[in-house]
């Protein structure tokens, strides 16, 4: 009997055992400062990792409880811990393309850029066209796609009015061939005749009603096209091959890792959807990437698109809308309601706040911006563009609508698109209540206060880059006073109408991004909008709860509360006490996604004895000094 009692009496331990080391934490920090982003914003001591979940958040003397003989323990000396940056527009492959793309070359790349230093005559553009078609031995019929680089103002009018079809006819008669015009992203391309040829062959019928294409001197298509006609050729373009991509794409997101961003979203075409999917197989994503499938609005095969369905693929990789890419211009070209300064066209300092050149010639062509929602638009030079009969982007919303999906992750800058976009909107929800709610806008470069409760009242989100407060004096010299102190990324408005709010922003300063939320300050220290600061906590909120809901995982991650994903960050300064005017010079130590650490700085590492495998450490500057290495011929890209 006493043995039969010992024997189970030891089982009992066993399984006691068992069971408390089912529920030890893999990693345990604690006193540290815990912004858990709550709906409260709770503020904690430690916080409990188990299984790549939050497992606990709380006091320093609970959460050590939860540790065991396995635990790794880090004792932060009141560092701060917040949840991950969700950054909810970065064009991510472009960034992998354009600043890593001499890593793998042109060829593989697929994309051949044209220097514009070494142009002064359009023949100079033909001679490099030609050189590249018989350095790369193209097979008859292949699409092959150029980009441009160091385009001067000189150069760019060049390309727009002085070259035609026809000219690139001389040295591509074989090939199908598209040139970037040198503008935003999917604004404007050219193309020879043998494209055209095949263009107006498979969408002959969508491009005269939709258009935009541009007419010569005979009447006849010029080879210059514009949206929806310049997207058409994507779908033929020779891609590049994932196993080509996987790494340099790697390389730009551990950049963004290393600013503290765990989640990313952006639009990509069918190409980088398979690089990046070859990385999730690797177990190589370092951060988490939600995507708009571009490739919907390029080709008007609506089969290929309307069995998508959200969320689809994993929590690391997945589909969160579909994206017409954009809708407008940028800075100058923005589509906009409000009376241009055209003569801040010759103030050089204007410019170069809103990242354009002086005596830009697109004043003359684009006196409203590009304005591609409006069917009455007819830009480029001398009135070339042809009539349009439908309204594609109208149309295409609907269809979106109608299959049950979501627009979100596209460019809209000027107030006039804002407008125009919300109308399209509030039309759709009123054939079918509700089908809009959740859509977003990206950018809030120029939105018109009048339009914010409109767009509450639909349900709808935006993407707001606070990047364009320190560009609020340019923006005051072309579209006034008013347009820079109310319509530029107006945060508090948003979120005071109830409007879910998330934060982009430029290059790899999410920290400068979050600054100027708070404080709006420009270079100088002049304060643009004063009215639309927020404080600190809803800074916060902004770049990382709002963040989870615009990429819809509001409940997998966003904030530090237990079952959710443990992506966080740690920081050596006390976000919430110091100098706000600091802000911007904060360095991530620590960035974890789903419990794995994908960045560490390396005075943490030394901290700390500490160098998990698979992390990036590298400090700032030789992340950056990394990039510098490979972005010197500037490539390109096509997105």
């Amino acid at each position: 009997m006493r043995n039969r009692m010992l024997f189970v009496t030891a089982i009992c331990a066993f399984l006691l055992a068992h069971r408390t080391a089912a529920q030890n934490a893999d990693v345990v920090f604690y006193n540290a400062k815990v912004l858990t982003v709550d709906e409260k914003f709770a503020i904690a001591e430690a916080v409990a990792v188990k299984d790549g979940k939050i497992l606990s958040v709380g006091k320093s003397a609970d959460i050590l409880k939860l540790a065991g003989p396995g635990t790794q323990r880090f004792d932060l000396k009141g560092k701060t811990v917040m949840p991950g940056i969700v950054h909810t527009h970065s064009h991510v492959n472009q960034a992998g393309e354009q600043e890593f793309g001499t890593e793998i070359g042109a060829d593989k790349l697929k994309m051949y850029p044209i220097n514009f230093r070494m142009v002064k005559t359009k023949d100079d553009v033909v001679k490099q066209i030609a050189n590249i078609m018989s350095a790369f031995k193209f097979k008859p019929g292949e699409w092959v796609y150029f980009s441009v680089t160091d385009l001067s103002v000189e150069n760019m009018q060049l390309l727009w009015e002085g070259l035609t079809r026809y000219d690139l006819d001389k040295v591509t008669p074989d090939n199908p061939i598209m040139i970037s015009l040198g503008v935003p992203a999917n604004s404007g391309y050219m193309t020879n005749s043998k494209g055209a040829e095949i263009l107006w062959s498979k969408y002959g019928d969508f491009i005269e009603k939709y258009g935009r294409y541009w007419l010569g001197a005979d009447g006849k298509p010029d080879g210059h096209m514009e949206p929806p006609a310049g997207r058409l050729a994507y779908p033929l373009l020779s891609w590049p091959a994932a196993e080509d991509l996987a790494g340099i794409y790697k390389k730009a997101l551990e950049e963004l890792a290393a600013g503290g961003v765990t989640t990313v979203s952006t639009r990509l075409a069918d190409y980088s959807i398979e690089a990046y999917k070859l990385l999730e197989k690797r177990g190589e994503m370092p951060v988490r990437l939600a995507y708009g499938f571009q490739s919907a609005f390029d080709t008007p095969d609506v089969n290929r698109w309307k069995n998508k369905k959200l969320l689809e693929g994993s929590d690391v990789f997945w589909l969160n809308s579909l994206s017409s890419g954009m809708v407008d211009g940028a800075g100058f070209s923005s589509c906009t309601d409000i009376k241009r300064n055209d003569k801040a066209i010759d103030d050089p300092e204007a410019f170069g706040i809103l990242g354009l050149d002086s005596k830009n010639p697109m004043a003359e062509w684009y006196p409203r911006g590009w304005c591609h929602l409006d069917i009455e638009y007819r830009g480029g030079p001398k009135g070339r563009a042809a009539a349009i009969k439908g309204n594609y982007f109208s149309d295409w919303l609907a269809d979106v609508a109608d299959a049950g999906l979501r627009s979100a992750n596209t460019h809209v800058e000027g107030d006039a698109s804002h407008r125009m976009f919300i109308s399209m909107l509030e039309k759709i929800d009123a054939a079918k209540p509700g089908s809009v709610r959740g859509w977003a806008f990206d950018h809030c470069a120029l939105i018109n206060p009048r339009d914010i409760p409109r767009a509450a009242r639909l349900g709808v989100m935006f993407s707001c880059n606070p990047g364009y407060i320190s560009r609020a004096e340019g923006t005051s010299k072309i579209f006034g006073e008013e347009a820079a102190h109310k319509f530029i990324s107006p945060f508090k408005s948003m979120v005071d109408a109830g409007i879910n709010v998330s934060m982009e922003g430029e290059g790899r300063e999410r920290w400068q991004m979050i600054e100027l939320m708070i404080t709006r300050k420009d270079a100088r220290g002049k304060v643009w909008g004063p009215q639309d600061r927020v404080d600190r906590a809803t800074a916060l909120r902004i770049a990382t709860m709002n963040g989870a809901r615009y990429v819809l995982k509001e409940k997998q991650i966003g904030s530090l509360e237990p079952g959710k994903f443990a992506d966080l960050v740690i920081i050596n300064e006390d976000y919430m006490t110091m100098p706000e005017d600091k802000i911007s010079e904060i360095e991530t130590a620590l960035t974890m996604m789903g419990g794995k650490v994908i960045y560490l700085h390396p005075a943490f590492a030394q901290e700390y004895n500490f160098r998990p495998a698979g992390a990036l450490i590298m400090t700032k500057k030789e992340v950056e000094a990394r990039r510098r290495k490979f972005e010197t011929t500037g490539l390109g890209s096509r997105s």
